[in-house]
């Protein structure tokens, strides 16, 4: 298959990341606040979309750019982390104490896993 390139690629790769973004952000929505979003629109074409987009934007050029990390990407490693654990704990709540067990290690797991994910573009 022939290389997508130049603008092209540009364009699917923002395709994607925004469907992306949207997809995940309607999706903690209507976890939260069951049938607020499923009453307007079936995830399951956005999620279709989605996938879509990404093989494509697989299949693209990319120029390859070395960033190092700031504090603001650890500051918000952490934010994440936290609202993961909160998140994980307000699905999980009726487990009882084992809820906060679970949310926690799961809040733990996504600061060292995106700690992990930062420090390997470093090298």
């Amino acid at each position: 298959m022939k290389q997508i390139t130049g603008h092209n690629a540009e364009l699917i790769s923002h395709l994607f990341q925004t469907l992306l973004v949207t997809y995940l952000i309607l999706l903690l929505i209507e976890q939260i606040y069951t049938g607020f979003v499923s009453t307007y629109l079936n995830l399951n074409y956005l999620l279709i979309l989605t996938i879509a987009s990404g093989i494509l934007d697989v299949f693209t050029e990319k120029k390859k750019t070395k960033q190092t990390p700031t504090k603001k990407d650890y500051y918000l490693i952490y934010a994440l982390g936290i609202l993961g654990t909160i998140i994980i704990k307000f699905k999980t709540n009726e487990l009882g104490y084992l809820s906060w067990i679970i949310s926690i290690i799961a809040g733990i797991l996504i600061i060292l896993l995106s700690h992990l994910i930062l420090e390997e573009d470093e090298e």
